[in-house]
């Protein structure tokens, strides 16, 4: 179990690749707020370069171990960030609570503190306890308290602690005529610590850096109200107005020692009792037995992991021949940039959780090969590449979204250029306007790029419907004038042209040639209706039967009337 990431976090990394045991690391540290001791020359494209290397070096770090201990959902979620596939779980850091019990405390050496600091009846003392550096913002609690003083409020500051920033501090103290607000105990011995919190009524930082803040619960647990600047890592830690106050700026840090200073004995009683209440699961056992669960979920998961056996590197990706304990062989398709951002080379380890996260986004890789295949034969619209991507491969709504992302980024995905492309195809098939849109709203096409690419042009339509006509008018041979009027008008209707439309096409048809083969016609269908039925009917029943077959089929009354007179039905 590492504790850091340099120095003998290293040497941890070499054991436990030499013992083949499986590693565990707690990241306490937020690096990149530390930036500025590097960044000599204040330069904002260093700070982002620094920070940019932190993050990658952190997660080359963290990947390397099979689970790794974030103390806050604050600090996890920086990791994620930073592109750390391990497992992260969250385990606060533990605190020996008792050492901050009031039972536990030399009461008489709080009391001296107390007397050295506090000279007036009814004051206050607020206490910050850590290093003394720029990142801990103490500067913004110096300047506050101008207004504490010009206000009048009854309170004062133990500063506790030492670093670089110290003598910077107490000069800008003195600067502004705080000598008699705020003092300076400078570094105590770990076992008098608990003296100076319980010397306090109250705890205060300003600092955002924090990964846990341990000093917080420390203040906590020894029933010290706790004024702090906002920061998520604090969420679950300090409730507004119950057993603190939080502040983001001068003005409402300066607001929470006010309110601070106005608590009555009784609010101020309950409040301490909220604050012991709200650190029990911070206390050093639960943490123990947190971690220790936590190693035996690494032990398990080490005995399911993967050893590289071969890395083969392709145009757009990388696979890796991997195998697992119990002899077991198979392929894994990485990207370059996890393979890079990972350092996944020959007989490096894979746990269990990183070799799901990757099986995971090898999904993603091949649908997202499987796609440029596809595209390579035609264009797709999102909707069609979104349908194929949900119905063939395993794949979230995040992945998907993902792929589509990629895609449209390089230009290989545009529906504004796939209706384009398709509204000319269907022109060419002469295909209505309305057929067009029909078609493209299916297709998933929005009705802005669709009014967009559609060319609403009257001529253009009637010639399609036209040319539509006239291929319906060769293929519907066999049948009456009337029928094949009938059945082209509800075609073209269909086909989604307007009534006006499709009336003047019709009026464009020449139907001469049907009007000669019109009776030939007749006389086939009545003689083909005679033979059906008289087999069963016969007389007028036979002639009733064959009348209402040709009024089906089209043909004029008088025109059915002569033939059937004719056959003497």
């Amino acid at each position: 179990h590492a504790e850091t990431e340099f120095g003998v976090g290293l040497l941890a990394n070499i054991a436990a690749s030499m013992l083949n045991i499986p590693l565990v690391r707690t990241y306490h540290t937020t690096y990149e707020d530390y930036t500025h001791y590097l960044n000599i020359i204040n330069s904002k494209t260093l700070d982002i370069g620094l920070k940019k290397g932190i993050a990658k070096i952190s997660a080359i770090y963290c990947n390397h171990c099979v689970k790794l201990i974030s103390p806050s959902e604050k600090t996890a979620a920086m990791l994620r960030s930073y592109g750390v596939s391990s497992d992260i779980a969250i385990i606060p850091t533990g605190v020996e609570l008792e050492r901050f019990a009031a039972q536990n405390v030399d009461r008489e050496a709080a009391r001296s503190i107390r007397e050295r600091y506090i000279r007036n009846e009814g004051e206050k003392l607020l206490v910050f306890v850590g290093r003394i550096a720029e990142e801990k913002s103490i500067d913004k609690i110096i300047r506050a308290f101008r207004r504490v003083k010009t206000s009048d409020l009854k309170v004062r500051l133990l500063v506790v602690g030492d670093g670089p920033s110290l003598e910077d501090l107490k000069k800008m103290t003195a600067g502004f005529g705080l000598d008699e607000y705020i003092f300076f105990a400078g570094k105590k011995p770990f076992a008098e610590v608990p003296s100076y919190y319980h010397a306090a009524d109250g705890f205060i930082s300003a600092s955002t850096s924090e990964t846990q803040g341990m000093t917080y619960i420390e203040a906590l647990a020894s029933g010290l109200v706790v004024l702090a600047n906002y920061d998520k890592v604090l969420d679950d830690l300090i409730i507004e107005g119950k057993n603190g106050y939080f502040f983001s700026d001068e003005e409402g840090l300066f607001e929470a020692v006010r309110k601070f200073a106005e608590l009555t004995t009784e609010e101020d009683r309950e409040m301490s009792l909220q604050a012991v209440q709200s650190v029990r699961k911070y206390d050093a056992n639960r943490f123990g037995e947190d971690s220790l669960a936590l190693y035996e979920e690494a032990i398990e998961d080490f005995r399911h992991s993967y050893i590289i056996k071969k890395t083969k590197l392709r145009d757009d990706c990388v696979e890796l021949g991997i195998c697992g304990y119990d002899g077991h062989e198979e392929k894994l398709t990485l990207s370059l940039d996890d393979y890079y951002s990972g350092s996944y080379r020959n007989t490096n380890k894979l746990t269990r959780l990183v070799y799901l996260s990757l099986k995971r986004k090898e999904a993603s890789i091949l649908a997202y090969r499987a796609s440029l295949r596809r595209l390579a034969n035609r264009d797709y619209s999102l909707k069609e590449m979104r349908d194929y991507l949900g119905k063939n491969y395993d794949l979230d709504e995040r992945d998907i979204d993902a792929i589509i992302d990629h895609l449209s980024e390089y230009g290989l995905i545009d529906d504004e250029r796939f209706a384009e492309t398709k509204v000319s195809s269907l022109r060419a098939s002469f295909m209505s306007q309305k057929a067009i849109e029909r078609k493209l709203l299916k297709l998933g096409i929005s009705r802005e790029i669709i009014e967009k690419c559609i060319d609403r042009d009257e001529d253009t339509e009637l010639a399609n419907a036209k040319e539509k006509a006239r291929k319906y008018y060769r293929s519907a041979r066999n049948r009456s004038i009337n029928l094949k009027k009938q059945l082209i008008y509800g075609k073209l209707i269909n086909d989604g042209f307007t009534s006006d439309i499709a009336k003047e096409a019709m009026s464009s048809l020449d139907f001469s040639d049907s009007i000669l083969m019109e009776k030939e016609l007749l006389k086939k269908e009545a003689l083909k209706a005679k033979n059906r039925y008289e087999k069963k009917y016969e007389g007028t029943e036979l002639r009733n039967r064959v009348y209402l077959t040709l009024v089906s089929k089209g043909f004029s009354y008088d025109n059915i009337y002569a033939i059937i007179n004719e056959m003497e039905l």
